[in-house]
């Protein structure tokens, strides 16, 4: 099983990310989660220019896709393939949101080369934290290059957008609630969704 944890910068993805790991784990079963971009050496070696150079939206979008694709092949498909339950922090809809919604890249296209780069792979869930912008940029301690408010606000109004074209595999959380009742709302929609858990 996949599932995606997504949200502008500052949402709280990677804190809800490891709340939910653990609590798989606890119930027994073998997980594994990564961050995009990165989670493999290539991966990682492009995560550093992505967020410390400034780069032509195209390039941006083509170094995306690739160190997905080194993700995807290296870990993501064994890993599903044995058995485990894999969490991202980031995959498809942050790069639509971010590249097509934020920097108006022709959606279609960033689509496309989604698809292509995930192998066809979707995720079984999606957890899309929604917070405002400004919000979130308060809550910041390191800013990179992504984050500026109109921007944000774009890429906020994309998410959003996937979410209403994809309800039954996204599910909006607020962002303004405490990590405690944020990982209550996992929980209880994990329980209802999977019988296993």
């Amino acid at each position: 099983m996949l599932i995606t944890i997504e949200g502008i910068d500052g949402a709280g993805k990677s804190t809800l990310l490891k709340s939910t790991v653990s609590f798989l784990r606890e119930r027994g079963h073998e997980v594994v989660a990564y961050r995009e971009p990165g989670g493999t050496p290539l991966a990682e070696e492009i995560r550093e220019k992505l967020l410390n150079q400034n780069l032509d939206p195209i390039v941006e979008l083509l170094l995306f896709e690739a160190s997905r694709a080194s993700l995807v092949r290296e870990k993501v498909i064994p890993d599903l393939q044995s058995g485990k339950i894999v969490l991202l922090d980031r995959f498809v809809d942050s790069t639509l949101a971010y590249q097509g919604y934020g920097r108006g890249l022709d959606r279609d296209l960033v689509e496309m080369l989604n698809n292509f780069a995930s192998s066809g792979i979707k995720p079984d869930l999606t957890f899309l934290i929604d917070i405002e912008p400004e919000v979130a940029l308060r809550r910041l301690k390191k800013r990179d290059r992504f984050e500026e408010l109109g921007f944000l606000r774009r890429v906020r109004e994309g998410f959003l957008e996937i979410a209403k074209r994809e309800g039954e595999r996204i599910k909006v959380l607020d962002g303004n609630l405490s990590q405690d009742e944020l990982l209550g709302t996992v929980i209880s929609i994990l329980k209802d969704r999977f019988e296993f858990v």
